[in-house]
C-alpha cells in the first residue's frame, strides 16, 4: 500500500495546530490549496470582539525537526524573497515543533526588508525561541500583527498617492521619502532597487524628473553658483532640503547595488531620454555653434549613407519644425523640433548596466567630438584672476569663447594673460564646462559660474 511521507504528516500537523489555536480565538482561517502554495499556507483574517477587523495576513507553516536549529528554528527563503518582502499582504512564518507542540513565529516581511536596508539578502529567516504562539500570547501576537499591518498599508496608500500626484507609478521595492519644504512644495526621493542613480521630483518643477547620484550632490555649494548655496545638479536647495536628501542618498546606498538572486533591472528608457534632453541642452548653452557644426557635418556623412539620407530627409520634411529647430531655444522646441536637433547632434547612445552611475550607463557619441581630451578638476595648477581693472570684464565660464583673452593667478598669486583656444562641454563631468588655453594638449574644466576677467576688445567697447 502507498505510504504518507513523514513530511506531510508532519507539515499538516503543522497546519492544524496553527489553524486550531487561531480559530479558537475566533480568527477566519482559510487553507491555501497545496497545489497553489507559493509560499503561503494559511491566509489568516482577524477579528476583534467577534467582529471581522478586516486585517488579512499570509502565513508560511513548517512542520518537523528539521527546522530546528542550536539557536531557535529557521526557515529557508529560497524563491520567495521578493514576494514575501515586496507583496500586497505581509507574511509570516511559523514553525510547529513536534517533540513540544510549539508553535514559532516571525515576521518574514518585515525581516527581509530591515535586511534589505542594511544591504544583505537573506538566504534564511531565523526565529527565536521566545516568540512562542499560544493561548497566553495570541492577544499580544494578534496586536502586534494588526500593528504592523496598518503601517505596511498605510505606507502603500501614502506611496501610491504620492505617484499619482507627481504623475509616476512606484514599485513594490523602490524607495520612496517625501518632504516638505517651507514653502509648501513637495520633493519626493526615488531609488529604484538595482538602479545606480537615483531621482529627485520637485512640485516646482513641474515634477520633472531630476536623475542624479551622489556625485551630482553638493551639500556645500558649487564654485560660482551661488556662495555656499546647496545644490543637486542644477537645482539650488535650501538648508533644510539639503539634510533631508543627504539622509536619503546615505540611506539609499545599498539599493542602489544589484540585488542578488533576483531578475536583472531594465534600462529606465525616460532616464535615458531625459539624460540625452539635458546633455543637448547643456550643449547648445555652452557652445552656441553646435548645431551648425553638426549639421554641416551630418550633410558630409549623408553622402555615403543612404540610410542616413532617407531618415534626413524624412525629419527634415516638416518645414515648420525644421525653422524651429534652427530658431528655438531647446525648452521651447516642439517634440518634432527637438528630434531632428537630436538626430543632428547625437551620433548613437550607448546603454550600459542599469547598475551603472548615470554618466556611465548613457555614453553619448556626438557626431562632432571635442577637440582634445580633458584635465579633472584636481589638475587645476592656479586659478582664474577676478581683478577688475580698465579695458577687463567680469564674464562665467559658459561665456567664454575662442579667441578671448584672459587672465590667470598662479600659485603665488602672480597674473598672466592667457588665450581661449576652444570651449566645450564636458564629456568627462558632465554638467562642467572644458576651456583650451594657448593650444594646449588638455582642457581645463570648470564649473559654468566660474568667473573670469576677460579683456575688452576695441570692438567690445
Amino acid at each position: 500500500m502507498p505510504k504518507v511521507p513523514d513530511a506531510r504528516r508532519a507539515g499538516r500537523a503543522a497546519v492544524n495546530a496553527l489553524r486550531t489555536l487561531l480559530e479558537r480565538h475566533n480568527h477566519i482561517v482559510q487553507e491555501v490549496d497545496g497545489q497553489n502554495d507559493f509560499g503561503e499556507d494559511l491566509h489568516v483574517t482577524f477579528t476583534e470582539n467577534g467582529e471581522v477587523a478586516g486585517d488579512l495576513v499570509k502565513i508560511q507553516v513548517k512542520g518537523g525537526r528539521s527546522w530546528r536549529r542550536a539557536d531557535g528554528y529557521a526557515v529557508p527563503v529560497g524563491d520567495h524573497g521578493d514576494t514575501w518582502a515586496n507583496g500586497n499582504i505581509p507574511v509570516l512564518c511559523v514553525v510547529h515543533d513536534p517533540d513540544t507542540g510549539g508553535l514559532y513565529w516571525v515576521n518574514a516581511t518585515k525581516e527581509l526588508r530591515s535586511a534589505r536596508r542594511d544591504g544583505e539578502v537573506l538566504k534564511t529567516i531565523t526565529i527565536s525561541p521566545n516568540e512562542q504562539l499560544a493561548d497566553n500570547s495570541i492577544v499580544d501576537f494578534v496586536a502586534e500583527v494588526r500593528h504592523y499591518l496598518s503601517l505596511y498599508r498605510g505606507n502603500r496608500v501614502i506611496q501610491a498617492q504620492l505617484g499619482e500626484t507627481a504623475g509616476v507609478e512606484f514599485g513594490p521595492s523602490d524607495i520612496v521619502q517625501h518632504h516638505v519644504n517651507v514653502y509648501g512644495e513637495d520633493l519626493i526621493f526615488w531609488q529604484r532597487r538595482g538602479e545606480g542613480f537615483a531621482t529627485l521630483l520637485h512640485s516646482d518643477l513641474d515634477w520633472y524628473p531630476q536623475h542624479f547620484g551622489p556625485e551630482h550632490f553638493h551639500p556645500g555649494g558649487r564654485p560660482g553658483l551661488l556662495p555656499r548655496a546647496p545644490g543637486v545638479a542644477q537645482t539650488i536647495l535650501n538648508t533644510a532640503e539639503a539634510h533631508w536628501l543627504e539622509a536619503c542618498i546615505d540611506a539609499a546606498q545599498w539599493a542602489r547595488e544589484p540585488a542578488a538572486g533576483e531578475p536583472p533591472l531594465h534600462t529606465n528608457i525616460d532616464a535615458r531620454d531625459n539624460y540625452v534632453a539635458r546633455r543637448i541642452e547643456h550643449r547648445l548653452w555652452i557652445e552656441p555653434d553646435a548645431l551648425t557644426r553638426a549639421i554641416q557635418k551630418v550633410r558630409t556623412d549623408t553622402t555615403a549613407d543612404h540610410e542616413l539620407i532617407t531618415t534626413l530627409r524624412e525629419l527634415e520634411s516638416d518645414a515648420e519644425a525644421d525653422a524651429e529647430a534652427l530658431s528655438t531655444p531647446w525648452r521651447e522646441m516642439s517634440e518634432k523640433a527637438r528630434r531632428l536637433v537630436t538626430f543632428y547632434l547625437v551620433k548613437e547612445v550607448r546603454v550600459g548596466s542599469p547598475s551603472l552611475p548615470i554618466d556611465e550607463q548613457f555614453r553619448i557619441v556626438w557626431r562632432c567630438p571635442r577637440p582634445t581630451a580633458e584635465y579633472g578638476f584636481g589638475a587645476r595648477i592656479g586659478q582664474p584672476s577676478t581683478r577688475r581693472l580698465v579695458n577687463r570684464e567680469l564674464v562665467l565660464a559658459f561665456q567664454l569663447r575662442p579667441g578671448d583673452r584672459i587672465f590667470w593667478l598662479s600659485r603665488y598669486g602672480n597674473e598672466r594673460g592667457r588665450t581661449v583656444s576652444a570651449v566645450w562641454d564636458s564629456e568627462d563631468t558632465p554638467g562642467a564646462v572644458c576651456v583650451l588655453f594657448d593650444q594646449l594638449m588638455l582642457g581645463d574644466t570648470f564649473w559654468p559660474e566660474e568667473r573670469f576677467v576677460r579683456k575688452v576688445s576695441a570692438k567690445t567697447r
